[in-house]
């Protein structure tokens, strides 16, 4: 009847659906996540303005880890002084910075070169009262070395062990490169002893640097012992390893051998790099093997490896010192079209009174083209940059200071096992090169187990 129709009065009720839960607002977490995500992109702007969103948000506010993920965004871009910039935030808004923002933005100073900034940032953890922990003082010890402060960084493992802060094997490995930075190769060697007196294992990177160092004095020998102790030690060599190894040789234009160490890394499964492959090259140019040289460059792309601006110069100075001319022109018109921008080193490869007028002025407008076009790609930047006021990142009175003498860290008291006393002080000191590399008292290093070569 009428009733039975939809709607009608005998119809059944319609069951209604469980209710739609109301939209939550994105926590903290959710924005921290979104920073940290911005980070790992490299877009410190995108972080800053993920942050302003932040404490504008009516139910969420910044916390620590929001703070040290925005710093933490920043150094990972390479922006320094947004690292910084967000540390005095957050110093000003009461929170407590920690262990991982001062690791931040000690790394970020570091990159830059500001090891006086990454010094007084050092210090102010003791008014923060924060324990520097093994990867703080590693981040330190990695400004002071790029800074070419060698001296100031062995003195951050000496203070470490005085302190009782257990360097870890990143600590010793910044400072062997440091020291292979710095062409102090014995000095590697003497932390490489030390690694080994307080039984930390190394690793390829360890091996691998020590190679480098070497090789950069040119002792193929030693970079070879090297090797072969890696490999007796059942440490698998890398490619770093074996174009360490390659680089020893071909400092000592023996392109024959480093040949040989590129086909034992194919053979072993290991592919080419830019590096490796730029490597072998430069062992055939310093040889005056240019055909080689080419033929080399010339492979790579079958690869799917575009050869930079290092290849470039030493396949076309190697086929100018040949009196290749006219194929060194072609090699440079190669390097233009294919993107690569040329340096100083290229042009000095090239500027030789056989090019000529003609050639020399070919060069002048390629050079003035690939300036406009690096001009343009510097000017552009990441669109809706956050509002970040840099004045922030100006140092303290006295923060900053450049001395002359020896530099160290004294541990004015020791409180435990998790770092140094935030008691600790910076002073100048004077002293040995070997002293700095020794703890007193209880396990004074006696040299140990040393590698010997």
């Amino acid at each position: 009847g009428a009733g039975a129709g939809a709607g009608g009065v005998g119809a059944a009720p319609v069951a209604a659906g469980p209710p739609e839960p109301p939209l939550s607002s994105p926590n903290v977490f959710t924005y921290v996540n979104l920073i940290a995500a911005c980070g790992r992109s490299r877009e410190w702007r995108k972080a800053w303005e993920v942050f302003e969103a932040l404490e504008r948000a009516p139910d969420a506010e910044p916390n620590q880890v929001a703070y040290n993920a925005l710093i933490g965004a920043c150094a990972r871009s390479g922006a320094w002084e947004a690292s910084l910039a967000a540390y005095r935030a957050m110093l000003r808004a009461g929170v407590q910075a920690s262990g991982p923002a001062y690791a931040s933005l000690l790394s970020a100073c570091a990159r830059a070169g500001e090891w006086a900034r990454a010094q007084a940032l050092f210090k102010g953890m003791a008014r923060q009262r924060v324990r520097p922990n093994a990867i703080v003082c590693t981040a330190l010890i990695g400004a002071y070395s790029r800074a070419g402060k060698l001296d100031r960084a062995l003195d951050v493992l000496r203070a470490m062990r005085a302190g009782k802060v257990t360097p870890t094997r990143v600590t010793y490995n910044s400072l062997i490169a440091a020291c292979v930075r710095n062409k102090e190769v014995d000095r590697a060697l003497i932390v490489f002893d030390i690694m080994a007196a307080a039984r930390v294992d190394p690793d390829v990177i360890t091996f691998s640097s020590l190679m480098s160092g070497y090789a950069k004095r040119g002792d193929w020998r030693k970079a070879l012992q090297i090797f072969s102790h890696m490999k007796a030690t059942s440490h698998e060599p890398n490619v770093v390893s074996y174009t360490a190894l390659m680089s020893a040789y071909a400092s000592s234009k023996l392109w024959r051998r480093a040949e040989a160490v590129a086909k034992d890394m194919v053979d072993e499964g290991i592919k080419h790099t830019v590096v490796s492959y730029t490597t072998l090259t430069g062992a055939y140019a310093w040889a005056g093997e240019w055909q080689k040289a080419l033929a080399c460059l010339e492979r790579m792309p079958e690869e799917g490896l575009q050869p930079d601006a290092f290849t470039y110069n030493r396949v076309i100075r190697a086929v100018r010192g040949a009196g290749e001319q006219d194929r060194a022109l072609e090699l440079f018109a190669r390097m233009t079209e294919a993107g690569v921008a040329p340096d100083a080193n290229t042009y000095d490869a090239l500027a030789g009174d056989e090019l000529g007028e003609e050639g020399l002025g070919m060069l002048g407008e390629s050079a003035s083209d690939a300036d406009a076009e690096q001009d343009q790609d510097e000017d552009r930047g990441p669109a809706g940059a956050a509002s970040v006021d840099l004045s922030l990142i100006d140092a303290e009175p006295g923060d900053i200071e450049e001395d002359e003498g020896a530099f160290s860290i004294v541990v004015a008291g020791v409180g435990g096992d998790d770092g140094l006393d935030p008691d600790l002080v910076l002073d100048d000191l004077s002293s040995e090169a070997d002293s700095r590399l020794r703890s007193d008292g209880e396990g004074q290093w006696d040299g140990g187990e040393r590698f010997r070569l």
